[in-house]
């Protein structure tokens, strides 16, 4: 093979590389400004024409992602997402190797039949709430759920377009240059590289479980609620305490919560009661809610507070919610504080008279008023101007409440609206995905943009929405990338470094080979998409195979299977993705991905050498 000369275009789709390396790693610029940088800079050079350049804009690529994205969102605004998350957490509890585990391994699984961008943007919102649930940060689990998901790309050979076209490469370059006396060309099976991906798999969730966990940041985004939110806790201090799930015991004498009294008893509230078998739930109980031996109740009051209602009334206390686990998330209920204005209609009233919970299903908690904070008192207390009320209920009923009062909320309501009657659209849109991405023809592009459109008509996000759920950012970036995978083919600086590379390998074994193979597909796919990756080193690499006695199909697959391995840098897809709602930063991509890259080519040849 004739080594291609060094030419100054070579040079200058080197430079741009190296550039949007150092601003990647050092954080110099926001990842979509790279990509945009990378989108002007080959036009101005000369190296692309300015069509060539903004072509990553309307790239399949591009078209998908933003369709996974709103798809992930619709599953989320229906509560489906919302059900898998709770099913997660009451597997797991708050362990987070549990949760690490259990999340890497539902994402792992679809991925062996799925695009892994597409398994990543359906997973990420339930790892969101999961981070909200459990209280551990997003930064911690969100990266294993997306590096499991590539992994599990690897359990078939529709996991991953690298490895949908594998079969189509190879196919062509035996045409080409008929290997073993013009034997027929066999395709590779469907699960002939099953064994290597659940290796992966596996390999991945115990560098997570082992070494990783330590290395992944702790960054934890704003407050986003609970039964009080930080800001709130702060203000209030300990009087009102958190949401505490309480079992009560069989020996408990049944009566209703007006004669337990527990605001002028014990200083708490009963914020929610259901009955021993998991039936008739009720939020915001009335005086008239009667409580029975085995109910389930839930208490907002101080830990002094539990602590007594705990010695006195034999209640049991539950150190996370169980019963109650579904009602009270922080994306579907949190505590807010309203001030009453001269005009609401609270005013002069008494919280009795109001009838919050029996008109709005909202708990009061307690009024502050200057300085001084009412608990025992709150039911008679006349409401003035300037006056706070602390309440605790679902976001959907505070903002019926602010619909017909003029009271002004004094925090941002964090909870959205769950149109769960959109359910079986939004199920019907994911089937209707899937069914054309692996049963027909048509593009994956195409595939989302009907998804999308079910979506729409289908009124489960309005036009609107749609816009909102993409990350920008990361369609930016890798719009951007791609442009430059497009240069490094039409200047031939692939074909430069690649065979420079290979000119090296005379005399190597049949293992060394496929390192070196593996090496050099996974710098190229950090910069070039991986499927321009797999086109263009494939038949080198079976070329190279051919000429030292080894396997060229072997080789092939070689390539297609370390497309993935991209971990250090936020270029790939998935980590694109993830990097926003993780709060990532490149360094600690490098700084966890390295270690993790290292174990990939560890795995990768150690099933060679055993399996193939």
């Amino acid at each position: 093979m004739e080594i291609p000369v060094l030419s100054p275009e070579m040079i200058t789709v080197f430079a741009i590389l190296g550039m949007v390396i150092g601003l990647l790693v050092f954080d110099l610029l926001r990842v979509d400004v790279v990509g945009l940088l990378v989108m002007t800079s080959l036009p101005l050079t000369g190296i692309l024409t300015g069509s060539e350049a903004v072509a990553g804009l309307g790239s399949n690529a591009v078209v998908v992602l933003i369709c996974v994205m709103v798809l992930g969102a619709a599953l989320n605004k229906t509560g489906i997402v919302g059900k898998i998350a709770q099913h997660i957490v009451k597997l797991a509890g708050k362990s987070q190797t549990k949760i690490v585990s259990l999340l890497g391994i539902s994402a792992a699984i679809p991925s062996g039949i799925m695009s892994n961008v597409g398994t990543v943007a359906l997973m990420l919102p339930a790892a969101l709430k999961i981070s909200r649930q459990s209280g551990i940060a997003a930064s911690k689990i969100v990266m294993p759920m997306g590096f499991c998901a590539n992994m599990g790309g690897n359990l078939s050979l529709v996991g991953s377009t690298p490895l949908i076209i594998l079969n189509d490469v190879m196919a062509d370059w035996w045409v080409s240059n008929s290997p073993f006396g013009g034997e027929e060309f066999v395709p590779l099976g469907l699960f002939f590289i099953t064994p290597i991906g659940i290796a992966l798999v596996l390999g991945t969730l115990t560098y997570f479980l082992v070494i990783g966990q330590r290395l992944l940041p702790l960054r934890k985004g704003k407050d986003e609620g609970g039964t009080v939110s930080a800001a709130l806790r702060e203000l209030y201090g300990e009087e009102v305490g958190k949401g505490t799930e309480c079992v009560i015991p069989a020996d408990f004498k049944t009566q209703s919560l007006g004669e337990l009294n527990l605001r002028a008893n014990f200083k708490g509230s009963a914020l929610a009661v259901c009955r021993a078998d998991g039936t008739d739930k009720v939020l915001a109980p009335l005086n008239t809610t009667m409580l029975h031996p085995g109910d389930i109740i839930v208490l907002a009051c101080c830990e002094t507070s539990l602590q007594n209602i705990v010695d006195k009334l034999g209640w049991q206390a539950r150190e996370s919610y169980e019963t109650f686990l579904s009602d009270f998330g922080p994306e579907l209920s949190g505590v807010v504080e309203a001030l009453i204005s001269s005009r609401s209609a609270f005013n002069g009233h008494t919280l009795k008279e109001l009838q919050l919970r029996k008109l709005f299903n909202l708990n009061p908690l307690a009024v502050m008023r200057g300085a001084t904070i009412y608990i025992k008192e709150l039911s008679d207390l006349v409401l003035k101007p300037g006056d706070a009320i602390l309440m605790q209920g679902k976001w959907d009923n505070f903002r019926n409440l602010q619909d017909k009062t003029d009271l002004i909320y004094t925090e941002d309501l964090r909870g959205e609206e769950v149109r769960s009657s959109k359910a079986g659209v939004a199920l019907f849109a994911l089937s209707t995905f899937l069914v054309l991405a692996l049963g027909t023809d048509l593009s994956l592009s195409i595939a989302g943009l009907v998804t999308l459109l079910i979506i729409v008509i289908g009124n489960v996000l309005h036009i609107d929405e749609v816009y909102q759920s993409v990350e920008w950012k990361t369609i930016f970036l890798v719009a951007g990338l791609i442009p430059l995978g497009v240069a490094f083919e039409k200047t031939g600086a692939a074909d430069y470094l690649a065979m420079n590379i290979m000119a090296q390998m005379d005399g190597l074994t049949t293992i060394l080979l496929y390192l070196i193979l593996a090496l050099l597909t996974s710098f190229f796919a950090m910069f070039v998409s991986n499927v321009g990756t797999t086109v263009l080193l494939v038949p080198l690499a079976m070329n190279m195979a051919m000429e030292i006695g080894a396997d060229p199909k072997i080789a092939g697959m070689v390539v297609a299977v370390a497309s993935i391995n991209t971990f250090i840098l936020p270029t790939h897809q998935v980590n694109a993705l993830i990097m926003q709602p993780g709060g990532y930063k490149t360094s600690d991509y490098m700084r966890v991905g390295s270690g993790l890259m290292l174990l990939f080519l560890v795995i990768l040849m150690g099933m060679l050498h055993f399996f193939y």
